[in-house]
């Protein structure tokens, strides 16, 4: 998959104006470790990744993201998608099948999908292009 940094998948997706999966995530990380080999054996994952910009937050580089990016905790591994068009964080795009109290956290390739799924369907709708623009 074509991952990118923090700062550099930010500024790709608002100038591309598409959305970002933006994944934070540790080296020790236990579930982190689980969820990585998931990810890169998905061919639906990697099919998905073409309309969007994916973002690799590792280890320290977590210190350049901003608090929105922790919506209900810092735990990890967070799976959040951002809004290239209008510069916010979509924070209804959540794993549905998963803690209520970890919103983000991802354990496997379906639930990313499924979230992918709904992102792209929201860029394609009618009114979301002539939503104003946030600030991050």
């Amino acid at each position: 998959l074509p991952w990118v940094s923090f700062a550099e998948g930010i500024a790709e997706a608002e100038a591309m104006k598409k959305p970002a999966m933006v994944v934070i995530h540790k080296s020790w990380c236990g579930a982190c470790k689980a969820l990585g080999p998931k990810v890169a054996a998905s061919t639906e994952i990697a099919e998905m990744a073409k309309d969007f910009v994916m973002i690799n937050v590792y280890d320290d580089e977590e210190a350049n993201t901003t608090e929105k990016f922790k919506p209900d905790g810092g735990y990890i591994p967070r799976i959040i998608f951002y809004d290239g068009l209008h510069g916010e964080v979509l924070l209804d795009h959540i794993n549905k099948g998963g803690n209520p109290s970890y919103k983000f956290f991802h354990t496997g390739a379906e639930s990313m999908v499924s979230s992918m799924k709904e992102v792209k369907a929201l860029f394609e709708s009618e009114g979301f292009m002539s939503k104003e623009k946030a600030e991050l």
